[in-house]
């Protein structure tokens, strides 16, 4: 079981990774939001509901729901939820390849960080199981 909810896991943190990075790429185009006028926020969330990128981020985003739900159906969620911590570290990684932004000293000590209490956690299953 815990072989399926692994793979499950890494699965949802690709997509979610991916659905995080389209919508950043879509948010590009669109701009920032100007301000909070009602007039404001309509312009902007429909410029934003035409762009295809956030589209693709948001069918990214429902599969990561689809596939999380199966991990939660097959794990603790103290497991599952720190396990996840993985997107933190992939959508660093992924934003300074493909967006070009910065990742600082102190950013890439936290994701390494991340990295290791994920490696520790990983092994938790079997000592949760054996208890």
């Amino acid at each position: 079981m815990m072989g399926r909810a692994l793979a499950f896991v890494f699965a949802a943190t690709i997509f979610g990774c991916a659905g995080n990075l389209c919508l950043r790429q879509g948010m590009i185009a669109v701009g920032a939001l100007p301000g909070s006028a009602p007039a404001e926020l309509l312009v902007f969330f429909a410029a934003a509901a035409a762009n295809p990128w956030i589209w693709l981020g948001v069918a990214c985003e429902i599969a990561y729901s689809l596939l999380w739900l199966a991990v939660l159906s097959w794990s603790d969620i103290s497991w599952a939820v720190p396990m996840n911590a993985l997107e933190y570290a992939l959508a660093a990684v992924a934003a300074y390849v493909l967006l070009g932004e910065p990742v600082g000293a102190l950013r890439l000590a936290g994701i390494v960080m991340i990295c290791g209490g994920v490696a520790l956690l990983s092994g938790s299953w079997i000592q949760a199981a054996a208890v």
